[in-house]
């Protein structure tokens, strides 16, 4: 969690934001910054933080290589120097945005520039920047007295629970692009505008970084390599995604020769890991280390990925958790079809 009861935000503008193709103006500039009394203050950290995913960090980047040049990163720099106005950076992020939004498909939305006071990381206490777009707007009901009378009265506003778009820039870490946690829970549906265009964001490679990699390739080796070069059935494959998902399960330290030993246990599968290992980080830009502390966040994270399911045709979906000697596979000469046959105690 990144802000306690201490959080405070220290000053704060919101502008709208859309599509540039918006034909009704896809910008709106406020006028200046906002002012909160102390009940919206404290609502507002709590919607700004709520849909952060915390072990998952980033840093700003530029394509030449000079962070410097991303300017995202520069207008952030000032905020939490204080060497200029935040306002006067906010109107800049938000024509910065504006230039991204290219997509028609991008909703309209609030932008705001937040910095904040005594925000958590580490155990430490911290200043940060935090930038958010709210895009989806909810219909609810607002209650008001009238002389005597109830009146209702339906209005349109983001939930207090939930926001689309953010990034907290936390004031540690600067020379290196600062640390930075981010979310974008909309990207599939207009690419990347907010994380890599506006933003200019690449994953840290932490623990968090080296076990989600570590799981994608396990998971692809045993899913398509691995079938590739030997002689591997559904059942097989099943089991070794469940040995995998065990061995991140039960494990607080992940080390490549431990995996292969533990999990794929065949002399020549093992040499085709540290192959197709060395093929992952040179297409991929990364380096895994021999050795690294498990994340227990990003094992819950990529807990799906490894489910040992057989998918029988569109009729029947086989989850295989273990006991490979309880279920067998063979082929029906009067059917002319594949079958399984599955052994248990009790059924439920």
């Amino acid at each position: 969690m990144f802000f306690t009861e201490d959080t405070k935000i220290t000053e704060i503008a919101v502008h709208r934001v859309g599509s540039q193709t918006d034909p009704e103006g896809g910008i709106m500039i406020s006028d200046g910054v906002l002012h909160l009394d102390e009940f919206t203050e404290n609502a507002m950290i709590h919607f700004l933080f709520s849909s952060f995913k915390y072990d998952e960090y980033y840093r700003f980047v530029a394509q030449d290589g000079n962070v410097s040049d991303n300017g995202v990163y520069r207008c952030v720099s000032s905020i939490l120097t204080g060497s200029d106005s935040l306002y006067m950076h906010s109107v800049a992020l938000a024509k910065m945005l504006y230039a991204k939004c290219i997509s028609e498909n991008i909703l309209k939305g609030e932008f705001y520039v937040v910095k904040f006071q005594n925000c958590v990381y580490q155990d430490q206490l911290v200043n940060a920047v935090g930038l958010f777009k709210a895009e989806k707007k909810e219909t609810f009901l607002k209650v008001y007295a009238e002389g005597n009378a109830l009146q209702v009265q339906a209005e349109e506003g983001s939930l207090v629970s939930k926001i689309e778009k953010g990034c907290l820039v936390l004031d540690v870490q600067s020379t290196d692009g600062y640390v930075v946690a981010a979310f974008d829970s909309g990207k599939g549906e207009n690419g990347n505008y907010w994380m890599d265009n506006f933003l200019g964001l690449c994953q840290m490679e932490n623990n968090f970084f080296q076990t989600q990699k570590a799981i994608e390739m396990c998971n692809d080796f045993v899913r398509t390599a691995l079938p590739e070069n030997f002689n591997i059935t559904k059942d097989q494959q099943a089991i070794l995604l469940n040995r995998s998902a065990e061995f991140f399960k039960t494990n607080d330290e992940f080390s490549f020769d431990d995996y292969a030993k533990e999990v794929i246990q065949n002399d020549e599968a093992e040499e085709q890991f540290k192959f197709y290992r060395s093929q992952c980080e040179n297409y991929g830009g990364y380096q895994l280390n021999d050795n690294f502390d498990i994340s227990e966040t990003a094992v819950k994270k990529q807990a799906k990925i490894l489910k040992s399911v057989i998918k029988l045709d569109k009729n029947f979906h086989v989850y295989v958790h273990g006991k490979r000697d309880f279920i067998s596979r063979g082929y029906d000469q009067d059917r002319k079809m594949q079958y399984y046959q599955l052994y248990f105690n009790e059924e439920d």
